[in-house]
């Protein structure tokens, strides 16, 4: 069984020598200012410049706490970025977005040409999703250190998103919700970007501006829960119990595939999320229906047959069933749902983790032994690409296909290695 101390052991290694050092070499714009994150999927070209703001405030997010792990000595520096470096970089990457990307009504711009002196074109205008990734972004360069001016708009982003996410206006891209549904996704990312606000207001012993709709939040996304021990995705209108405007409005059946399906990694990326809420709220609230939750998400995503995690399961396991329409996202779920993805499986291992080492949860420990074996066998590029190969077959072997944003994105790799090797320095009293 993989222990805590071997495990964070792995994700150091990973971090310091195979995946910091290929964004802090080819993912900074030392020339325009903000970030490269078009490669491909194996890391050995760069396909385009433009620069897509979801990834733009994540790699921010980024350097900022990875800052932090290397000022307190939990990471070693990567040669020529020193904690005080790696928040330069940052800062610059974080003025940037304002002068680029953020609009003075609080939405940011949704993909760049390369000095982002104009929108890309061809894209869409917004995505709520990307406005949040900056607003954490500025959230956590103030938290570890920097500015404390970059709440302001931190503030007037996640203000403006969360209005438009209750009012069911806020645009979705690269995923659109299916009409008459509700999604989880852009609350599980609201309750993300309301979290490393009201964290960075904690630490900085200044009142939390936020609190109450942290809370409010929270509560959105446990209402997802099933009443079982899963979360559905995109219930129809009217069927799930959240309190939300209109949600007493007419919707679909319940039986097609919209409203059938599960993703596994997002709502094994919502319960460490809300368990950290939870934890700054002093609200346990919701905290056992969260732990208990977690072990039979990974068992209802897990592929018994080839090992590894579904992108996208039926209620039930196994293939997405239900009557399919034909909107973009339908079409998605059926064309990838037994694709690998980096980001579920490291999401999956970072919440393992917690549960059983945070939260004394033994029973957890096994999925997580199984995930991180899984996770590293599979997912490091070595002879097949740079850093990690971040999409792959149900085999294992590379797909070379878009399956989001025509990115090569570091923030979820990088966030839940390091709290791997953040879990286990607060076990050692580190």
């Amino acid at each position: 069984m993989t222990t805590l101390e071997s495990a964070a052991a792995d994700a150091r290694d990973q971090l310091e020598r195979v995946v910091l050092p290929f964004w802090l070499t080819h993912g900074i714009d030392h020339e325009h200012g903000g970030f490269h994150t078009c490669f491909d999927n194996r890391g050995r070209s760069q396909v385009s410049d433009e620069k897509f703001t979801w990834s733009q405030g994540r790699f921010v997010w980024m350097l900022a706490r990875a800052a932090s792990l290397t000022g307190a000595g939990l990471l070693r520096p990567v040669e020529g970025f020193d904690a005080d470096a790696l928040m330069v970089c940052a800062n610059r990457g974080a003025d940037f977005l304002e002068e680029y990307a953020l609009r003075p009504d609080g939405t940011c711009s949704f993909a760049l040409v390369r000095d982002g002196s104009a929108e890309a074109a061809g894209h869409p205008a917004r995505s709520v999703y990307a406005d949040l990734f900056v607003a954490m972004g500025f959230a956590e360069i103030a938290r570890q250190g920097g500015p404390q001016r970059w709440l302001e708009p931190a503030r007037l982003i996640i203000d403006r998103a969360r209005a438009d996410i209750h009012q069911r206006v806020a645009p979705t891209p690269p995923y659109t919700i299916p009409e008459g549904h509700r999604a989880f996704g852009p609350h599980l990312i609201l309750l993300n970007a309301l979290l490393v606000l009201s964290q960075a207001e904690r630490s900085l012993e200044i009142p939390i501006s936020r609190q109450e709709a942290l809370a409010s939040e929270l509560d959105a996304v446990m209402s997802f829960h099933d009443g079982g021990h899963g979360f559905r995705e995109m219930p129809p209108l009217g069927r799930a119990h959240s309190g939300d405007p209109g949600e007493g409005s007419a919707g679909p059946s319940g039986s097609g595939l919209v409203a059938t399906h599960r993703v596994p990694g997002h709502a094994l990326e919502a319960m460490w999320i809300a368990l950290e809420a939870m934890d700054l709220l002093g609200d346990v609230t919701h905290r056992e229906t969260a732990l208990a939750s977690i072990a039979p998400l990974c068992e209802l995503g897990w592929d018994g047959e080839c090992g590894g995690l579904f992108r996208y399961v039926d209620e039930a396991g196994g293939p997405p069933t239900g009557a399919a329409g034909t909107s973009d996202y339908e079409r998605l779920v059926q064309a990838t749902w037994d694709t690998r993805l980096w980001w579920v499986h490291t999401e999956a291992a970072a919440v393992a983790a917690t549960a059983a080492w945070r939260y004394d949860r033994p029973e957890v420990a096994a999925w997580f032994d199984r995930i991180w074996h899984y996770t590293l066998n599979t997912f490091p590029g070595g002879d097949e690409g740079e850093e990690w190969v971040q999409i792959r077959n149900r085999d294992g072997s590379p797909r070379d296909a878009v399956v989001a944003l025509p990115v090569k994105d570091p923030f979820h790799i990088t966030r839940n290695l390091m709290q791997l090797v953040e879990l286990a320095a607060a076990r050692a009293g580190r």
